[in-house]
């Protein structure tokens, strides 16, 4: 169900030519808006018992462990003269991304995207709604309170080149550095926040997780398309963005939760990049 559903949405991206397929696929939407707003009343009652509980136990937290760290780290973006901190720069990323994908859903007359999100301070973890706590290697999406959890250490390590650990880059593939690095990673968590509102992909364990995690970095790759067609695009980010996809690729081929390999993940970015176009990227549901 949520295969086709995913499909007929992703139709509707694209633009349809004939009358016959635009009322069908205008009945689809319909579907689609009252399936994904009762997905939005469903957010809304887990934001608010979550999001309670979350600011509890932090609160424990806070009273009970000193933080060895209060601020978050610095980095300088290409294109900027100034230096920012890193949760200031993960804030305006989201906001560039979700201004992207607002604009894409409202020209085909679909809800307004909305997403929590928590830039994990240094040396804390955040618990959340998925049962896992956040802490400073965090970058996921958390369906079950509706949030973006990205550690501002981590963060601040992928800009600088120095993450450890990443699959691919182990094994001898790409390497993550940059700021368009850490864009990459955000656009494809921001994905998933658009695949769980609009019913292709719940993010809980699937018996296979690849296509939609290749579906992601498809989408992100769209939304790069946009700061290119806005001229923001800076010399090198997309290679940043490319090899990074590479260095969190993966070979665990018989794990449920592989993600794709190196060069199934740099693809997938890059196919969403060159057209633009949501659409292309149904063809991962596919595979």
């Amino acid at each position: 169900m949520r295969r086709a559903l995913a499909v007929i949405l992703l139709l509707a991206f694209a633009g349809c030519g004939s009358d016959d397929v635009r009322d069908r696929v205008d009945a689809a939407r319909e579907k689609v808006e009252q399936r994904v707003e009762r997905a939005r009343d469903e957010f809304r009652e887990r934001r608010e018992r979550f999001g309670k509980r979350i600011e509890e136990v932090l609160a424990e937290i806070e009273r009970a462990v000193p933080r060895a760290e209060r601020t978050s780290p610095t980095v300088r973006s290409r294109g900027n003269t100034e230096a920012t901190t890193i949760d200031v720069f993960l804030t305006k990323l989201l906001e560039d991304v979700d201004a992207y994908w607002t604009r894409t859903l409202a020209a085909s007359n679909l809800p307004e995207p909305r997403v929590r999100y928590v830039w994990v301070p240094p040396a804390r973890q955040v618990a959340t709604g998925c049962g896992q706590p956040a802490d400073d290697r965090a970058a996921f999406y958390c369906p079950a309170d509706d949030t973006i959890y990205v550690a501002q250490r981590f963060a601040a390590d992928l800009y600088r080149g120095v993450a450890h650990g990443l699959p691919g880059e182990s094994a001898g593939f790409g390497r993550a550095t940059g700021d368009f690095a850490v864009a990459y990673v955000l656009a494809h968590e921001y994905a998933h926040n658009l695949q769980q509102e609009l019913g292709i992909f719940d993010n809980r364990v699937t018996s296979d997780a690849r296509p939609f995690e290749l579906q992601a970095d498809c989408f992100a790759g769209t939304w790069a398309n946009s700061v290119y067609r806005a001229g923001h695009l800076q010399p090198g980010d997309i290679e940043e963005a490319t090899n990074t996809a590479l260095a969190v690729g993966d070979f665990d081929v018989g794990n449920a939760q592989h993600h794709g390999t190196p060069q199934e993940r740099r693809d997938a970015l890059l196919s969403g990049f060159e057209s633009g176009d949501p659409s292309v990227c149904a063809r991962y549901l596919g595979t």
